[in-house]
């Protein structure tokens, strides 16, 4: 089922939510289940739980509506010789009553690209309902059911060259012999699949539960509970024995005095309803504890979930707002304790983290997801600033090192750089050691780690800088990588020097403005420079490597005049006479820096 879950400018960064889900997070499917998949809304996304957290989607992925629908009401037609209905009278008569009307198939899964993981109990058989993307014989697609999440360790057999076509549709069934972990994705390639039915080994009259959405009705939020009764038939025997339904909503095992279910239960806070059956042996509705049905017990997990509130920005006054009518919103500064506030006013660049409270009535609280975000109050760059290492200590990380492979790991103990924060946010700052003097600049052994770092600057409308990073002779992903065997002359990816900033990646260029990044082909590798005009940007990992190592960053404001600086808004050949700035001309002898799509072109 779905689960609805001055000069002194600030801008938002990115958000986040809460901290993703691991398999150590999915419930068991202890019980028969149907999820119907384009009744999710939106594919979950990486590593988050759904289906009543029965289903986790490990690596994200896409969904689709063009490929189909399945109505579990309506038994189809015979196909090609050989090949299973796809709907049967069977499944019909079990879910067609519930799951009525077409439904796309709609959640793709594809290889080990698109993978999901569920925890299945011992005689479980998984049904799905797929679209196999119109391939037949070994091209087929269907799914793969593995116990690891690459599913290299498949439990069921690759499609044979006679395998059925997937055309208009397929039914695919498997039945896992133990309890545990299985990762679902696809043989050959995309898939779409419209329902999971998860047919648990359960004990005869165990009854089938449901939980309906979260929603909202007379000022109040309420998932709705529903069971059904199913009939009991003894070991060795054909006689459908009708059962009767008890439940509790405090968790505790129904009792033949327990309330007796006569409809749907209304749930307004998280709890567990459960449900416990009895023989109903004449038919009356009456019974006692004597008719205890062994074993045929459900229940349902009510659990409710709030999107966080929005954080937004103003200058240095933020405002955070909640979808919910009547929340109260709290707001934490850089890791601190929340504060119940609505809106606040920064001194500085600060991660704001954001949640709110919904109260539900007389019931309980509900607490909402937190979102986060950077809000930038940053002096734009006026004038020459430089960030290095300014303290530090390099140790041996004995620990480390009693593990390692590769000889000594050192650590820096109270590292510090150069970066007033009333011009920079600098925050998961990291250093690195150099202790070979090889690669080492101007001697220091200790450097700044672009590995997940970030440091924010702005650069005022109408202005801009010239930037150069310098970074260490073994700043990149392998600096011992071997040449390239068909081309020694060829730039090699492991050996390359580069820094991210906003998202786009810079590196050295040479006289004839080509790609320099080599630092084994290149000398001056390690050195960066390029132009950046108006803006707020920020120094990231780069993401080829996480061993990008920084002796120094120079930001500097670029002038006019003697040494000006050209921005070229589209790109232009490096041997032109002229650039086009604008609408305007940068006529040859031009003294100062072009710039091409943000990129240094040439000194003229």
């Amino acid at each position: 089922m779905k689960k609805l879950f001055t000069f002194a400018l600030a801008l938002l960064g990115f958000s986040s939510v809460t901290s993703a889900a691991t398999v150590d997070d999915i419930a068991p499917l202890k019980h028969s289940y149907v999820l119907v998949c384009d009744e999710l809304g939106a594919r979950p996304g990486k590593g988050v739980l759904f289906g009543a957290e029965h289903f986790l989607d490990v690596t994200g992925g896409s969904t689709a509506t063009n490929k189909g629908q399945v109505d579990l009401s309506v038994v189809d037609a015979l196909g090609e010789e050989g090949a299973p209905l796809y709907v049967t009278q069977e499944i019909v008569d079990k879910y067609g009553a519930d799951y009525p009307g077409p439904h796309y198939n709609w959640l793709r899964l594809k290889n080990a690209q698109d993978v999901i993981a569920m925890k299945l109990t011992a005689k479980s058989k998984v049904i799905m309902f797929i679209q196999g993307n119109n391939k037949v014989g070994k091209d087929a697609r269907i799914p793969k059911i593995a116990t690891d999440a690459e599913l290299k360790n498949a439990l069921n057999a690759a499609p044979d060259s006679i395998h059925p076509a997937t055309v208009s549709g397929f039914r695919w069934e498997y039945t896992v012999e133990d309890d545990g972990l299985y990762y679902f994705g696809s043989y050959n390639g995309d898939m779409f699949v419209s329902f999971i039915i998860v047919e648990a080994n359960e004990a005869p009259g165990t009854p089938t539960v449901k939980l309906g959405d979260q929603t909202y009705e007379g000022g109040l939020w309420f998932r709705e509970v529903t069971a059904k009764a199913n009939d009991m038939v003894e070991e060795g025997s054909t006689e459908k024995i009708p059962t009767v339904l008890t439940y509790t909503t405090d968790g505790t095992a129904p009792t033949a005095s327990s309330p007796k279910y006569t409809g749907p239960i209304k749930c307004y806070q998280d709890m567990t309803v459960k449900f416990q059956a009895f023989m109903d042996l004449f038919g009356t509705g009456e019974f006692t504890q004597d008719d205890f049905c062994d074993g045929a017990d459900n229940e349902a997990n009510v659990t409710f979930s709030f999107d966080a509130p929005s954080i937004e920005a103003d200058g240095a006054n933020v405002t955070i707002v909640s979808p919910y009518e009547g929340a109260k919103n709290f707001v934490s500064i850089n890791g601190g304790d929340f504060d119940e506030s609505s809106s606040i006013t920064l001194e500085e660049s600060a991660t704001v983290v954001a949640k709110s409270e919904i109260k539900n009535g007389d019931y309980t609280t509900f607490v909402s997801k937190t979102a986060t975000k950077d809000v930038y109050v940053l002096n734009p760059i006026k004038e020459k600033k430089v960030i290095k290492v300014i303290n530090g200590n390099a140790v041996l990380d004995e620990e480390a090192t009693a593990s390692s492979t590769t000889g000594e790991v050192y650590k820096v103990e109270g590292g510090e750089i150069s970066a007033d924060k009333k011009d920079f946010f600098v925050k998961n700052i990291e250093y690195a050691v150099v202790k070979n003097s090889d690669y080492q600049i101007d001697g220091m052994e200790i450097y700044i780690k672009m590995n997940n770092t970030n440091i924010t600057f702005q650069v005022a409308e109408g202005d801009s800088v010239n930037v150069k990073v310098t970074c260490s002779k073994n700043a990149c992903k392998k600096i011992d990588a071997d040449d390239n065997a068909e081309d020694p002359t060829a730039l090699v990816n492991d050996r390359k020097c580069m820094v991210n900033v906003s998202g786009t990646n810079y590196f050295h260029k040479d006289a004839e403005g080509n790609e320099a990044s080599d630092l084994k082909l290149c000398e001056d590798a390690n050195i960066i420079e390029f132009g950046l005009t108006a803006g707020t940007y920020t120094f990231q990992k780069y993401s080829g490597t996480g061993n990008i190592l920084i002796y120094s960053i120079e930001i500097e404001p670029a002038t006019a005049d003697p040494e000006g600086i050209a921005i070229v808004k589209t790109a232009a050949t490096a041997n032109a006479a002229r650039y086009n700035v604008a609408g305007q001309k940068v006529a040859e002898g031009y003294k100062g820096l072009v710039i091409v799509n943000g990129q240094k072109l040439i000194q003229k």
